[in-house]
């Protein structure tokens, strides 16, 4: 639920240089993203997944679940079907895609 009014003490304006280059740049951005979450999820986390490297595509619905006792056992299906490699998406794709490879990733 997005609240209407939000106390301006809670509210931080971040400079427009940090917008640019923000995934979410605006509270209305991000409203619009909520509404997209609730009212189609599988639109919303379709777009979201378009951005990672599959090794095998989901089959059968994107989503799929109940948590309604009354009509049977409680359940979610995600992607069912769908494998990556977490690693590649997170490190080796950056620094093959976006020419990382000279730049320090983590410090030990």
């Amino acid at each position: 639920m997005i609240p209407e009014k939000v106390p301006k003490e809670d509210v931080f304006h971040g400079s427009e240089e940090l917008k640019k280059e923000a995934h979410i740049p605006s509270f209305e951005k991000y409203k619009e993203l909520y509404l997209k979450s609730i009212e189609n999820p599988d639109e919303f986390w379709g777009d979201i997944a378009k951005d990672f490297y599959w090794k095998t595509k989901h089959s059968g619905p994107f989503l799929e679940y109940n948590f309604d006792v009354t009509k049977g056992e409680i359940f979610i299906k995600f992607m069912e079907g769908a494998s990556t490699n977490i690693c590649y998406n997170l490190l080796d794709r950056n620094v093959h895609e976006r020419k990382l490879g000279d730049k320090v990733a983590f410090y030990w």
